[in-house]
């Protein structure tokens, strides 16, 4: 265990930037995150992300090549744990808005922490495994201006938000041969700063500019359950080499129960002004109202997929050959409330999913790139928001791959892969006049080691 010392000291270094990064607000400008609970991020791992959000029917733990990684999407995955594995990422996220009426685009581009989470076996010949960790849920970044003439005089209106919403989380799983389940639980919390800020524009008449703030934090414990099962429906046995293909068909879903979040608000209603430095400069309080006690209503998601994958199992191990999913999402989200209040801008949302991984040649010895896992993905559906009445679909496409960082050897305890995604997408079609498009490049590592050995000898 020379080893174990050197890397948790790196790692100790990386988790506290990944820490200190989940408090930093992304430098992003989406007026999409006005709505709801702001911008879903898709908090899913790495793999999942290149394989178009594949995740409820994916596992991995079960073979030699891929390594392990925290599938905290299906905390049924636990109990494949065989080693202690480390897995944190972070996101690149490019944006590009357009309007047609009046015609315009904006651009931004942020960097935001993907998710911190750590998976450790409890009893491998039980098939016990637990995982914890933190991961955001959503966003919420705008600053939105505009122009309209009432009564003569021309009002300019400033629509801005921040804040977002974070789960950390804590899962155990059981394993039964083919079967498995698990739980996820621990908390959601999240804070959400909104103000609508009101100018006339007028050269004779002197008007107070108003300012209209809500300030909402929330938080509860959530539930979230999972299960796959797997079933072997092909086998072929080479006597010669020693070997056996095998083909497993695994079914995966997962159901995050609906939330009641326990919330508190501060509402401001006041005139301001702005000082000579740009700084804002309280007048006069028209309404002020202090922890103002409410709940925020978050609907349940369902989600349920089948892959269909090849492994090959000789004197060196299992390896993983290739696999393919297909998944599909739900989302109620005209069940959303916010102080008892419906969000008419909100409505249910369905992702369908499609995804690939091959590993060329797992066992060549001379050749890298035979060991690397490739991934690719497609997503269609539905997106939660719709502003203008008219729906939003949401469509990606993605790619990506786990380099190991050196190949894997049956008589080692450690296994590392970088994990890469590469996503393209866009919001919206010809019938809204805003859409956007996105691309989304992600990195992580899925550090794996073998704690808790027991002493042979003292």
């Amino acid at each position: 265990m020379r080893l174990v010392s050197t890397t948790t000291g790196k790692l100790a270094y990386v988790v506290s930037f990944i820490i200190i990064s989940f408090n930093l607000t992304a430098q992003v400008n989406s007026p999409f995150s006005r709505y709801g609970i702001g911008n879903l991020i898709g908090a899913q791992h790495i793999i999942g992300r290149s394989m178009g959000g594949i995740q409820a029917a994916y596992a991995d733990g079960i073979s030699n090549n891929v390594g392990q990684s925290v599938n905290f999407n299906n905390p049924a995955t636990y109990g494949s744990f065989y080693l202690v594995s480390y897995d944190l990422a972070l996101v690149l996220d490019s944006r590009n808005l357009k309007s047609s009426s009046p015609a315009g685009t904006f651009k931004s581009i942020y960097v935001i922490p993907a998710y911190l989470a750590i998976g450790l076996p409890l009893n491998k010949a039980k098939g016990l495994g637990m995982a914890f960790g933190l991961k955001p849920i959503s966003r919420t970044n705008y600053s939105v201006i505009t122009r309209e003439r009432a009564a003569g005089d021309t009002i300019g209106t400033s629509y801005e938000g921040t804040g977002g919403m974070n789960q950390a989380f804590i899962g155990i799983a059981k394993r039964w041969k083919k079967l498995s389940i698990g739980l996820n639980t621990g908390y959601t919390f999240g804070r959400q700063e909104l103000s609508t800020k009101k100018t006339f524009l007028n050269d004779t008449i002197v008007y107070q500019q108003s300012n209209s703030g809500t300030i909402t934090n929330y938080g509860k414990t959530f539930l979230q359950l999972g299960l796959q099962y797997e079933l072997l429906v092909g086998k072929k046995e080479n006597k010669a080499t020693r070997s056996t293909e095998n083909y497993f068909l695994r079914f995966g879903a997962t159901a995050a129960l609906q939330q009641n979040l326990k919330a508190t608000q501060n509402i401001t209603r006041e005139t301001f002004t702005v000082g000579s430095t740009g700084n804002f400069i309280a007048i006069d309080s028209i309404a002020k109202q202090e922890n103002v006690k409410g709940t925020i209503v978050l609907p349940a998601t369902y989600e349920a997929g089948l892959v269909f994958h090849k492994t090959l199992a000789n004197t060196r191990g299992v390896f993983e050959l290739w696999s393919l999913g297909v998944e599909y999402s739900s989302t109620k989200w005209q069940n959303y409330r916010s102080y008892d209040k419906a969000d008419p801008s909100l409505s249910n949302s369905w992702t369908l999913k499609f995804g690939a991984q091959i590993s060329p040649n797992p066992q060549a010895l001379r050749s890298y790139l035979s060991n690397v896992n490739y991934r690719f993905g497609v997503n269609i559906g539905k997106d939660y928001i719709n502003a203008d009445g008219n729906g939003l679909k949401n469509t990606s496409v993605s790619f990506g791959a786990g380099f190991p960082v050196r190949k894997w050897r049956a008589y080692e305890t450690q296994y590392t892969v970088i994990q890469t995604a590469f996503q393209i997408g866009k919001r919206g079609s010809s019938v809204n006049n805003i859409t956007e498009s996105y691309v989304q490049l992600s990195f992580g590592v899925s550090l794996n080691d073998n704690w808790f050995i027991k002493r042979k000898y003292d």
